[in-house]
């Protein structure tokens, strides 16, 4: 199966690529550059009224919201993995439930977040999938679809889901049905995993695909990661989900789109 670009979402991320402008503009700019979808993980200091307008009012869908979270980037315990902040779990989902229903958004990002101290791997990873289990079936109940990222724990100290391998064993002890992965090729390469490798076998289980080099984290095509490779095995996989873009920029988006042919070109057997 060939997977025609036009066919599938193509999301910017509104903090890291556009986020030196007023957050309105950033709609009208991702519009503007050809994308017809964004990415922006915690909107809620925006009525989600509002939110809705600036989508609508450009074309634009949102591939996901992140449900309310510690302070991950330091590796604050997550309210996922701490039996004692499970209050603040479910009013993180209750949030995101309300918010992702005003804007039509149908995915819920639930972020792991840092270990918490004097727990086991086991006793963490237990709590985890329970947590978990009971996200999805509450977001399936909403007709929403639990995501998870596995991102990693050199840039993100101490971050739990942090190896693909540990998203399998979620998905293997809570049933992938209504489960999704952010498979992040940059995460992945931190992390020593093959993003490649997991979307070839297992696209069945990937909601969105975000793109950033490694190292460095900037523009596809500045680093390492084979992007025409990626692409190429993704087409031939068959996903047939979102992509996007995620990266810390080295220049102003508005002066080339990376991998603009790969994204919204239409590619065809042979070429």
């Amino acid at each position: 199966m060939i997977l025609e670009p036009e066919d599938r979402l193509v999301s910017v991320h509104l903090n890291y690529i556009l986020g030196d402008l007023p957050l309105e503009q950033r709609f009208v700019v991702a519009r503007d550059l050809g994308f017809s979808a964004v990415e922006f993980p915690f909107p809620y200091e925006t009525p989600a009224r509002r939110y809705r307008r600036w989508l609508d009012g450009n074309g634009l869908s949102q591939v996901s919201i992140g449900a309310p979270a510690c302070d991950y980037r330091i590796g604050a315990p997550g309210f996922s993995l701490t039996p004692k902040l499970r209050g603040e779990f479910d009013r993180a989902l209750d949030s995101a439930i309300a918010y992702a229903t005003e804007i039509g958004c149908r995915s819920v990002h639930v972020f792991a977040g840092g270990r918490p101290e004097d727990m086991s791997e086991e006793a963490i990873f237990d709590t985890y999938c329970a947590n978990m289990e009971a996200a999805k079936s509450r977001l399936s109940r909403e007709g929403l679809q639990l995501v998870v990222e596995s991102i990693n724990a050199v840039d993100f100290k101490g971050y739990f889901m942090n190896r693909l391998d540990r998203f399998l064993a979620l998905a293997d002890r809570i049933g992938g049905d209504g489960l999704g992965l952010v498979l992040d090729v940059y995460h992945a390469a931190v992390s020593g995993d093959d993003a490649l490798d997991f979307l070839v076998r297992r696209p069945d289980l990937v909601a969105h695909v975000q793109l950033a080099d490694f190292p460095g984290r900037h523009e596809p095509g500045t680093a390492g990661i084979d992007f025409e490779m990626f692409f190429a095995a993704m087409e031939a996989s068959g996903y047939r989900g979102s992509v996007g873009l995620e990266y810390v920029p080295t220049r102003p988006i508005a002066d080339g789109v990376p991998m603009t042919d790969r994204l919204f070109g239409k590619r065809t057997e042979g070429n």
